[in-house]
């Protein structure tokens, strides 16, 4: 299903936006540097998520992704000027879950981009990515980025994305199935979140 953004939208999809807006804010709300909800949506409303849900294919994800994350800081720091520089990791975070709901979620979007979305990095996946490459310190080092706020570059993003795909390659499934490795890096006896019940399936 396409959508665009621009204008009125069908319910379905208003709905969709609105609880992919939601999700995206609540990710942030634990441990972002902006946490309000106003700020948080105007700041999701200023990306053209337009462009890639109902945009031509020939739009590069990876290109459109890196202007909007570049973009969403730049929005973050005129905002809210008291508030230390707003690192990349945070943007990527609003943008990466605002598309998992919306798109691999919720079905919106043109053929072709649920398989490039990229996965939103935490903590859990950090260390989900760690123990699948051990003992491989190379890929452990693109992969360990210590804390989302660390990621203060587009380039150390990438480096991380990077290993994300090797991953997933390894794993034979999209870009952000990736974070199925989330539930490696739970501390010892901890569920994942959403776990099925025994002898329920997807």
């Amino acid at each position: 299903m396409t959508v665009n953004l621009s204008g009125e939208l069908e319910p379905r999809c208003q709905v969709l936006v609105e609880y992919a807006k939601w999700t995206a804010r609540a990710a942030v709300a634990a441990g972002g540097p902006i946490k309000d909800t106003d700020t948080v949506y105007r700041l999701l409303d200023g990306v053209t998520f337009g462009e890639v849900l109902s945009g031509e294919p020939e739009i590069s994800f990876d290109c459109w992704h890196q202007r909007e994350t570049e973009a969403l800081c730049c929005e973050a720091d005129d905002l809210k000027p008291d508030v230390a520089p707003f690192p990349v990791g945070w943007s990527t975070k609003l943008i990466n879950v605002f598309l998992k709901t919306a798109v691999y979620a919720g079905g919106l979007g043109r053929d072709g981009l649920c398989d490039v979305l990229h996965p939103p990095l935490d903590n859990g996946l950090r260390k989900g990515l760690i123990k699948h490459f051990s003992g491989q310190p190379g890929m452990i080092k693109k992969v360990d980025f210590g804390a989302i706020k660390k990621i203060t570059d587009y380039t150390h993003y990438r480096t991380v994305i990077e290993g994300c795909c090797v991953a997933a390659k390894e794993l034979e499934c999209s870009l952000i199935e990736v974070e199925q490795l989330a539930g490696l890096g739970l501390r010892e006896g901890e569920d994942p979140p959403g776990k099925l019940v025994s002898g329920v399936c997807c």
